[in-house]
């Protein structure tokens, strides 16, 4: 083989390896997240996010548990392969929105919009889903971890809709070092 063909496949080994974790994680071939975009991550984007080797996620937004449950078993019904959702932490019913994800058998629950209540992360892990936080600075990513957090996403201050005075760039040299125990997505 040439130095080239040599030189690509140990970048492909290389970011294989990077990339395993995610995969792993997710249950999926590709460890890419798809957006939890309020009125546009449904039932259509995240089966097509999912069946195309991806991990979609449904943006609950401020959905009711029913309606909820009928968008999760819209989804299931048009992918068998794995997804998640997304809830707001600051949701008056985000309990009832858990106890729905657990009784549809949802493997991902993503707490986003705040710091997640401590018996919103018992009852996930409780429920037996892998519980998904967002980071917006190491000591709260290293805070969530030990509060139960089996990974993380890192979104900085670009993100469509988000404040913060952070970029993701920084974001991602602040926390990737300092927290090597569970999978890191970055936004």
């Amino acid at each position: 083989p040439s130095k080239d063909n040599l030189r690509e496949r140990a970048a492909r080994a290389h970011l294989d390896k990077l990339w395993r974790r995610g995969r792993e994680f997710l249950g999926c071939r590709y460890a890419i997240l798809g957006g939890a975009m309020t009125w546009v991550s449904d039932r259509h984007l995240v089966s097509a996010i999912s069946n195309g080797g991806g991990f979609g996620i449904i943006a609950s937004g401020s959905m009711s548990p029913d309606l909820l449950s009928a968008e999760i078993a819209a989804t299931a019904a048009m992918t068998s392969q794995p997804f998640g959702v997304n809830l707001i932490t600051l949701h008056p019913e985000l309990n009832q929105l858990i106890d729905v994800c657990l009784e549809q058998k949802v493997s991902h629950i993503v707490l986003a919009g705040g710091l997640p209540p401590g018996g919103a992360i018992q009852q996930v892990k409780k429920g037996g889903a892998k519980l998904v936080c967002f980071a917006p600075a190491l000591v709260l990513a290293k805070k969530l971890v030990r509060s139960g957090a089996d990974a993380l996403i890192i979104e900085g201050m670009e993100a469509g809709g988000h404040i913060g005075p952070v970029a993701t760039s920084v974001l991602a040299q602040e926390i990737l070092p300092e927290v090597p125990d569970v999978p890191i997505f970055v936004a």
